[in-house]
């Protein structure tokens, strides 16, 4: 056993939670309350500009519409503003769409409540369908039927996902990435977990696709700033969930943890370079 499963398990059998290892957690629960939304606003990576500009270049023309679907609290969404005349952000949790609304504004721009399984357009309305870093919680059978019904002939979709960040200057802090790693590990959805690790790169989509754009999102963080960031997985919140923690609880308990599993005296605010890869599945609706 780990140190980390230990940690876990211990510190687990204070509460009487029925969340479990492995178990699902529905978003709409997840985001109940401001505080994670506007976390993840604050840490979580946003779309590469990079990768809406091929989306647009790929189209061949200026999008009139555009849906971005499991937009959060529009971290990523806002990355598209100016590229379309009219872009909505949906998401199944009412939290993550009062942030957004809160949040970013703009006269193109709207968030929606809704689900990938019956997006908010008319058929044959859109031009782009984006989802970034929330395809792998989809129901994509369901998806890709919605995204045929509303996807205009030649209009694109793109699923991007957003890997696990990584320090790439040393070795002696690699402990906390495995921590997190257990954690998700135990308290993940291992075909979801699977699918991001994996890039999205055996995902079928339902019309001709193109899967060559890689593009690595590279941050300055220190330790302090890369749990603000795991403190946004889902794996890490069901963990908080099932001890009965509050998010500052488990601010200090997920610090504890890493500090446990390095067995040593950790600089929580030097500063590192740490990476993400992130890809961008494409495919084009046919003309006829």
């Amino acid at each position: 056993m780990s140190r980390t499963v230990g940690f876990v398990a211990n510190n687990a059998a204070r509460t009487m939670s029925t969340i479990t290892p492995g178990s699902k957690i529905d978003p709409k629960e997840l985001f109940v309350g401001s505080d994670l939304s506007e976390r993840y606003v604050k840490y979580r990576p946003k779309l590469p500009v990079e990768h809406v500009k091929t989306i647009v270049e790929l189209l061949g023309r200026r999008p009139e519409v555009w849906l971005d679907v499991g937009c959060g609290p529009g971290t990523s969404t806002q990355q598209i503003i100016g590229h379309t005349d009219k872009l909505v952000g949906i998401d199944v949790s009412d939290t993550q769409v009062a942030v957004a609304n809160k949040t970013f504004q703009h006269p193109s721009l709207s968030f929606v409540q809704g689900s990938c399984e019956k997006l908010h357009a008319e058929d044959c309305s859109v031009d782009v369908i984006t989802a970034v870093q929330a395809a792998h919680y989809f129901d994509l059978p369901a998806f890709f039927k919605e995204v045929d019904r509303v996807l205009k002939p030649g209009g694109i979709v793109g699923l991007v996902s957003i890997n696990l960040p990584r320090c790439v200057d040393t070795s002696s802090i690699h402990s906390a990435s495995e921590c997190i790693d257990n954690v998700i590990a135990q308290y993940g959805m291992p075909d979801k977990v699977q699918m991001l690790e994996e890039n999205y790169r055996n995902l079928v989509l339902p019309y001709p696709t193109r899967r060559d754009y890689m593009f690595d999102i590279r941050t300055s963080w220190s330790l302090r700033d890369y749990i603000d960031v795991v403190m946004t997985f889902s794996p890490v919140n069901n963990l908080i969930k099932s001890l009965g923690l509050t998010l500052e609880e488990g601010y200090v308990h997920v610090t504890d943890m890493i500090k446990e599993e390095a067995l040593m005296e950790l600089d929580m605010k030097c500063v590192y370079t740490w990476t993400q890869p992130c890809a961008i599945v494409t495919a084009s609706k046919p003309l006829n």
